[in-house]
């Protein structure tokens, strides 16, 4: 079996580019598979501002002509069984529909990877996303989601292509903490890794931090300049310096990994996920988490006779983060009981082996 892997391999790293690495890696360090994976890129280079939608539209439409262009390419000069497409929807869903044609028309067939957790939510919307994700749902040959929530939607309108694979934790991960055992966590730091955006829920972040005393928050991510300033003249007015808000940037993998083993709490106060690997790698580093009700998050933290893996509240809340940071900055026992949870359930249901194998099968259901 040959697969063309298509996903974000350079550019701006985003959760979309590290699940993809993490499979490819993985799939690189095994042997006797039967399967042939290729690498088709679709990445971007800079980050696209959502409050601006002329600016998506116009840069959408140019990236994809290239990328496109690329694909078609590919599948020209080789023969592949399956096109395995990851997309985030939203106006991606026009390359996905392009896409899908072109590997039909050169005889492989096509999974499409959604990796968002919104698919409830634009069921109910009716709106134009939904039917162009249902476009795609009905000519390709088969469909991954990542959330419980998502394949039950799909699933009651009918469709029978629908398969329910997690994210992985990348074994890198487990590599990393076997050379590194548990370091000495510094009280009051709080961690946030991701794409330093409005919809990853920073703002709030920095205003809640900003009303708790003895904090100092670390924000790793790419962020734009405009950005940096926003968040560091809120940490002024909240505080009257910004001594206490450290913004680094992108980091090497293993630094961030070091920095999720040496923080007091990760927060990701984001508006909307699909299966956050940012989730997945601070469990595996033993962190107390805050985080927001969205895609898969409340599958992965959900609380059950073992006891609490974290505090979950609504996007969008200040007051709310503000409380539940708190809350779990002054709680020594609730922050310890959601380590270790979090930390055993990680390793119990997210394992790279057991993902591997739910990937294999949607594949070799076709």
């Amino acid at each position: 079996m040959k697969v063309l892997f298509v996903a974000p391999f350079d550019g701006i790293t985003g959760g979309i580019m590290r699940w993809a690495e993490h499979i490819y890696n993985y799939y690189q360090g095994i042997s006797d598979t039967g399967i042939v994976i290729d690498k088709c890129s679709i990445g971007r280079n800079y980050v696209v501002k959502a409050d601006k939608p002329i600016t998506r539209i116009i840069s959408a439409f140019k990236d994809y002509s290239h990328t496109i262009r690329n694909y078609r390419n590919v599948l020209r000069r080789d023969s592949y069984d399956i096109a395995h497409i990851s997309t985030s929807a939203s106006l991606s869903l026009i390359k996905d529909l392009l896409m899908i044609r072109i590997a039909h028309k050169y005889g492989a067939k096509t999974v499409v990877h959604f990796h968002f957790g919104r698919i409830p939510e634009l069921q109910k919307q009716n709106n134009w996303e939904w039917k162009l994700m249902k476009k795609v749902i009905s000519m390709s040959d088969s469909v991954i989601v990542m959330t419980e929530s998502s394949h039950k939607t799909l699933t009651d309108c009918g469709y029978s292509n629908i398969h329910l694979v997690p994210n992985p934790l990348s074994p890198a991960v487990t590599d990393y903490i076997r050379k590194h055992p548990d370091k000495d966590r510094i009280p009051g730091t709080i961690l946030f890794v991701g794409h330093v955006i409005k919809t990853k829920g920073v703002e709030e972040l920095v205003d809640a931090c900003g009303h708790i005393e003895n904090v100092k928050l670390k924000i790793i991510g790419h962020a734009a300049d405009d950005m940096k300033s926003l968040l560091r003249q809120k940490a002024i007015n909240c505080k009257g310096d910004d001594s206490w808000l450290e913004q680094t940037g992108e980091l090497p993998y293993e630094q961030v990994l070091d920095q999720m083993q040496r923080c007091d709490l990760f927060v990701l106060p984001t508006y909307t996920e699909g299966f956050p690997n940012v989730i997945l790698e601070s469990m595996a580093c033993g962190c107390a988490i805050v985080t927001t009700k969205v895609g898969a998050i409340p599958e992965m933290l959900k609380e059950d006779d073992r006891g609490k893996y974290g505090i979950l509240i609504d996007p969008k809340n200040t007051e709310a983060l503000e409380s539940a940071i708190k809350a779990m900055l002054g709680d020594e026992n609730l922050k310890n009981q959601c380590r270790e949870n979090a930390r055993r359930r990680v390793f119990e249901r997210y394992s790279m082996p057991i993902v591997w194998d739910m990937i294999v099968h949607a594949w070799k259901s076709l």
